[in-house]
């Protein structure tokens, strides 16, 4: 059974894949993620030591698995971080409305029973700092028409973590992390990749590196709970 360790759902790629690493590599703290998919990243985890959990959460009954499973290999959690995301526009939505279910279940329904039931591992750990850090969006109070549904979501997981902070202070810290451009696509077109460099006032594409930084502050800081923090580059200043 491990102890103090750090959940993060959604590491088998991109920024929770770069958390996971930095995790087992700069920390003391074992690792416990889920993936949708088997990526190289997968593998790369658990060549480092981390314990991995196939999970589709579209699935029925797979919050409840994973709850199960983490509940058999854990004694304690230092820390769980929501990272897994589904992305979509409201055009994809009006030609598969199974995405805004997707997106309102991983982003809302999936956050709400892992705080609510891993609360006691939580409460298990010795460390004097204990966490919960959901991954939103630089948007969320920001208005576009083209992603209703998307940022609808990810608003409900904003405002879910602050009630949350309220309800588990002084305990257990919750906060958000509201990223903006981190990462291109493979096949984002330059002329794409320019539009999105203009709308910061540090027009760079900084690197999961950054989210990095901003999960170590929060993890580090024992006077920081119910806040989003942007890292957006000053997007908002544009």
């Amino acid at each position: 059974m491990l102890q103090n360790a750090i959940f993060i759902t959604g590491a088998g790629q991109r920024i929770g894949l770069f958390l996971a690493k930095q995790v087992l590599l700069h920390t003391d703290y074992p690792v416990v993620f889920t993936y949708r998919s088997e990526k190289p990243g997968v593998a790369e985890l658990i060549a480092l030591g981390a314990i991995g959990f196939q999970v589709d959460f579209n699935q029925v009954n797979a919050e409840q698995t994973l709850i199960t499973q983490l509940q058999q290999t854990v004694a304690s959690l230092r820390a769980v971080v929501h990272n897994a995301s589904t992305w979509a526009s409201d055009e994809d939505v009006a030609n598969d409305f199974t995405l805004y279910d997707s997106m309102f279940k991983t982003h809302v329904e999936l956050p709400y029973r892992l705080n609510v039931a891993l609360k006691p591992l939580l409460d298990a750990s010795d460390s004097a700092l204990k966490d919960i850090v959901a991954i939103t969006d630089t948007s969320v109070d920001l208005v576009n028409d083209q992603h209703i549904a998307y940022l609808a979501s990810k608003t409900a997981l904003n405002n879910l973590t602050k009630n949350f902070a309220k309800k588990y202070a002084p305990e257990i810290k919750v906060n958000a992390i509201a990223p903006g451009l981190i990462l291109f696509n493979e096949g984002d077109t330059s002329e794409y990749k320019q539009k999105r460099l203009t709308q910061s006032a540090i027009p760079i594409e900084p690197g999961a590196i950054v989210i990095w930084q901003a999960l170590e502050y929060l993890l580090n800081s024992s006077y920081t709970t119910g806040i989003s923090l942007p890292v957006d580059g000053g997007k908002n200043l544009i």
